[in-house]
């Protein structure tokens, strides 16, 4: 499997290509990813088989839709989060207007991210674990070498919990359990910021120092 990123929209958030095989499975599509990836897939002849989204945070998923409907591929997401898909509900009115939420194309084929079970994109196996705090739905997808986070953890950080809908007591528990529980050698793709090691978080992220495990 071949994996690719890049961050766009207001808030440098990351987008990532998993392609095998000729089939592509594009990880939370944000503000300004639309016309990059269909140039991807057109430029390289790729298919566009799902779209994967992390948590339903605007700046995750605000192309979601446009590319949905224009591959008519589904969208994942776990259920807790998908209220969000609506015309970005949840986020601020702030956020809202920045990412005209308003006139985001509604995702007509949304699809349960399972915790517990394990879901095939292409052709690659990724476990589930839902991972909630930052946002009630957020997840972890996690492969033998690497691990999707979201804005769960980040190098030397963790994602907000001051947000609407976010719970610090969850994300507490949500670092003490499935993120400690991540093997020292994967790598951690992070919703913003640089690519890190879960051992180089375990030894050295505050937020999993303090956690005295």
């Amino acid at each position: 499997m071949k994996l690719s990123g890049f961050a766009a929209g207001p808030y440098k958030t990351n987008t990532y290509l998993l392609e095998n095989d000729g089939t592509v499975a594009v990880v939370d599509p944000g503000m300004h990813t639309h016309d990059r990836i269909v140039a991807h897939l057109s430029e390289n002849s790729l298919t566009l088989e799902a779209i994967i989204l992390t948590h339903g945070h605007l700046d995750h998923t605000r192309d979601a839709g446009d590319l949905a409907r224009r591959f008519d591929v589904p969208v994942y997401i776990h259920p807790e989060d998908a209220f969000m898909l609506e015309a970005g509900k949840g986020g601020s009115p702030q956020t809202r207007a920045m990412f005209d939420a308003d006139k985001m194309t509604p995702v007509d084929d949304v699809r349960d991210l399972v915790a517990g079970e394990t879901a095939t994109f292409v052709g690659h196996d990724f476990e589930v674990l839902h991972a909630p705090g930052h946002s009630p739905g957020s997840v972890l997808l996690v492969t033998e070498e690497f691990a999707i986070v979201g804005d769960v953890v980040f190098r030397g950080s963790i994602g907000r919990t001051d947000l609407a809908f976010s719970d610090p007591a969850a994300m507490d528990a949500t670092l003490r359990g499935p993120v400690w529980g991540l093997a020292d050698k994967l790598a951690l793709l992070p919703g913003h910021g640089p690519t890190t090691t879960m051992r180089a978080e375990r030894v050295s992220n505050p937020f999993l120092t303090s956690l005295g495990q």
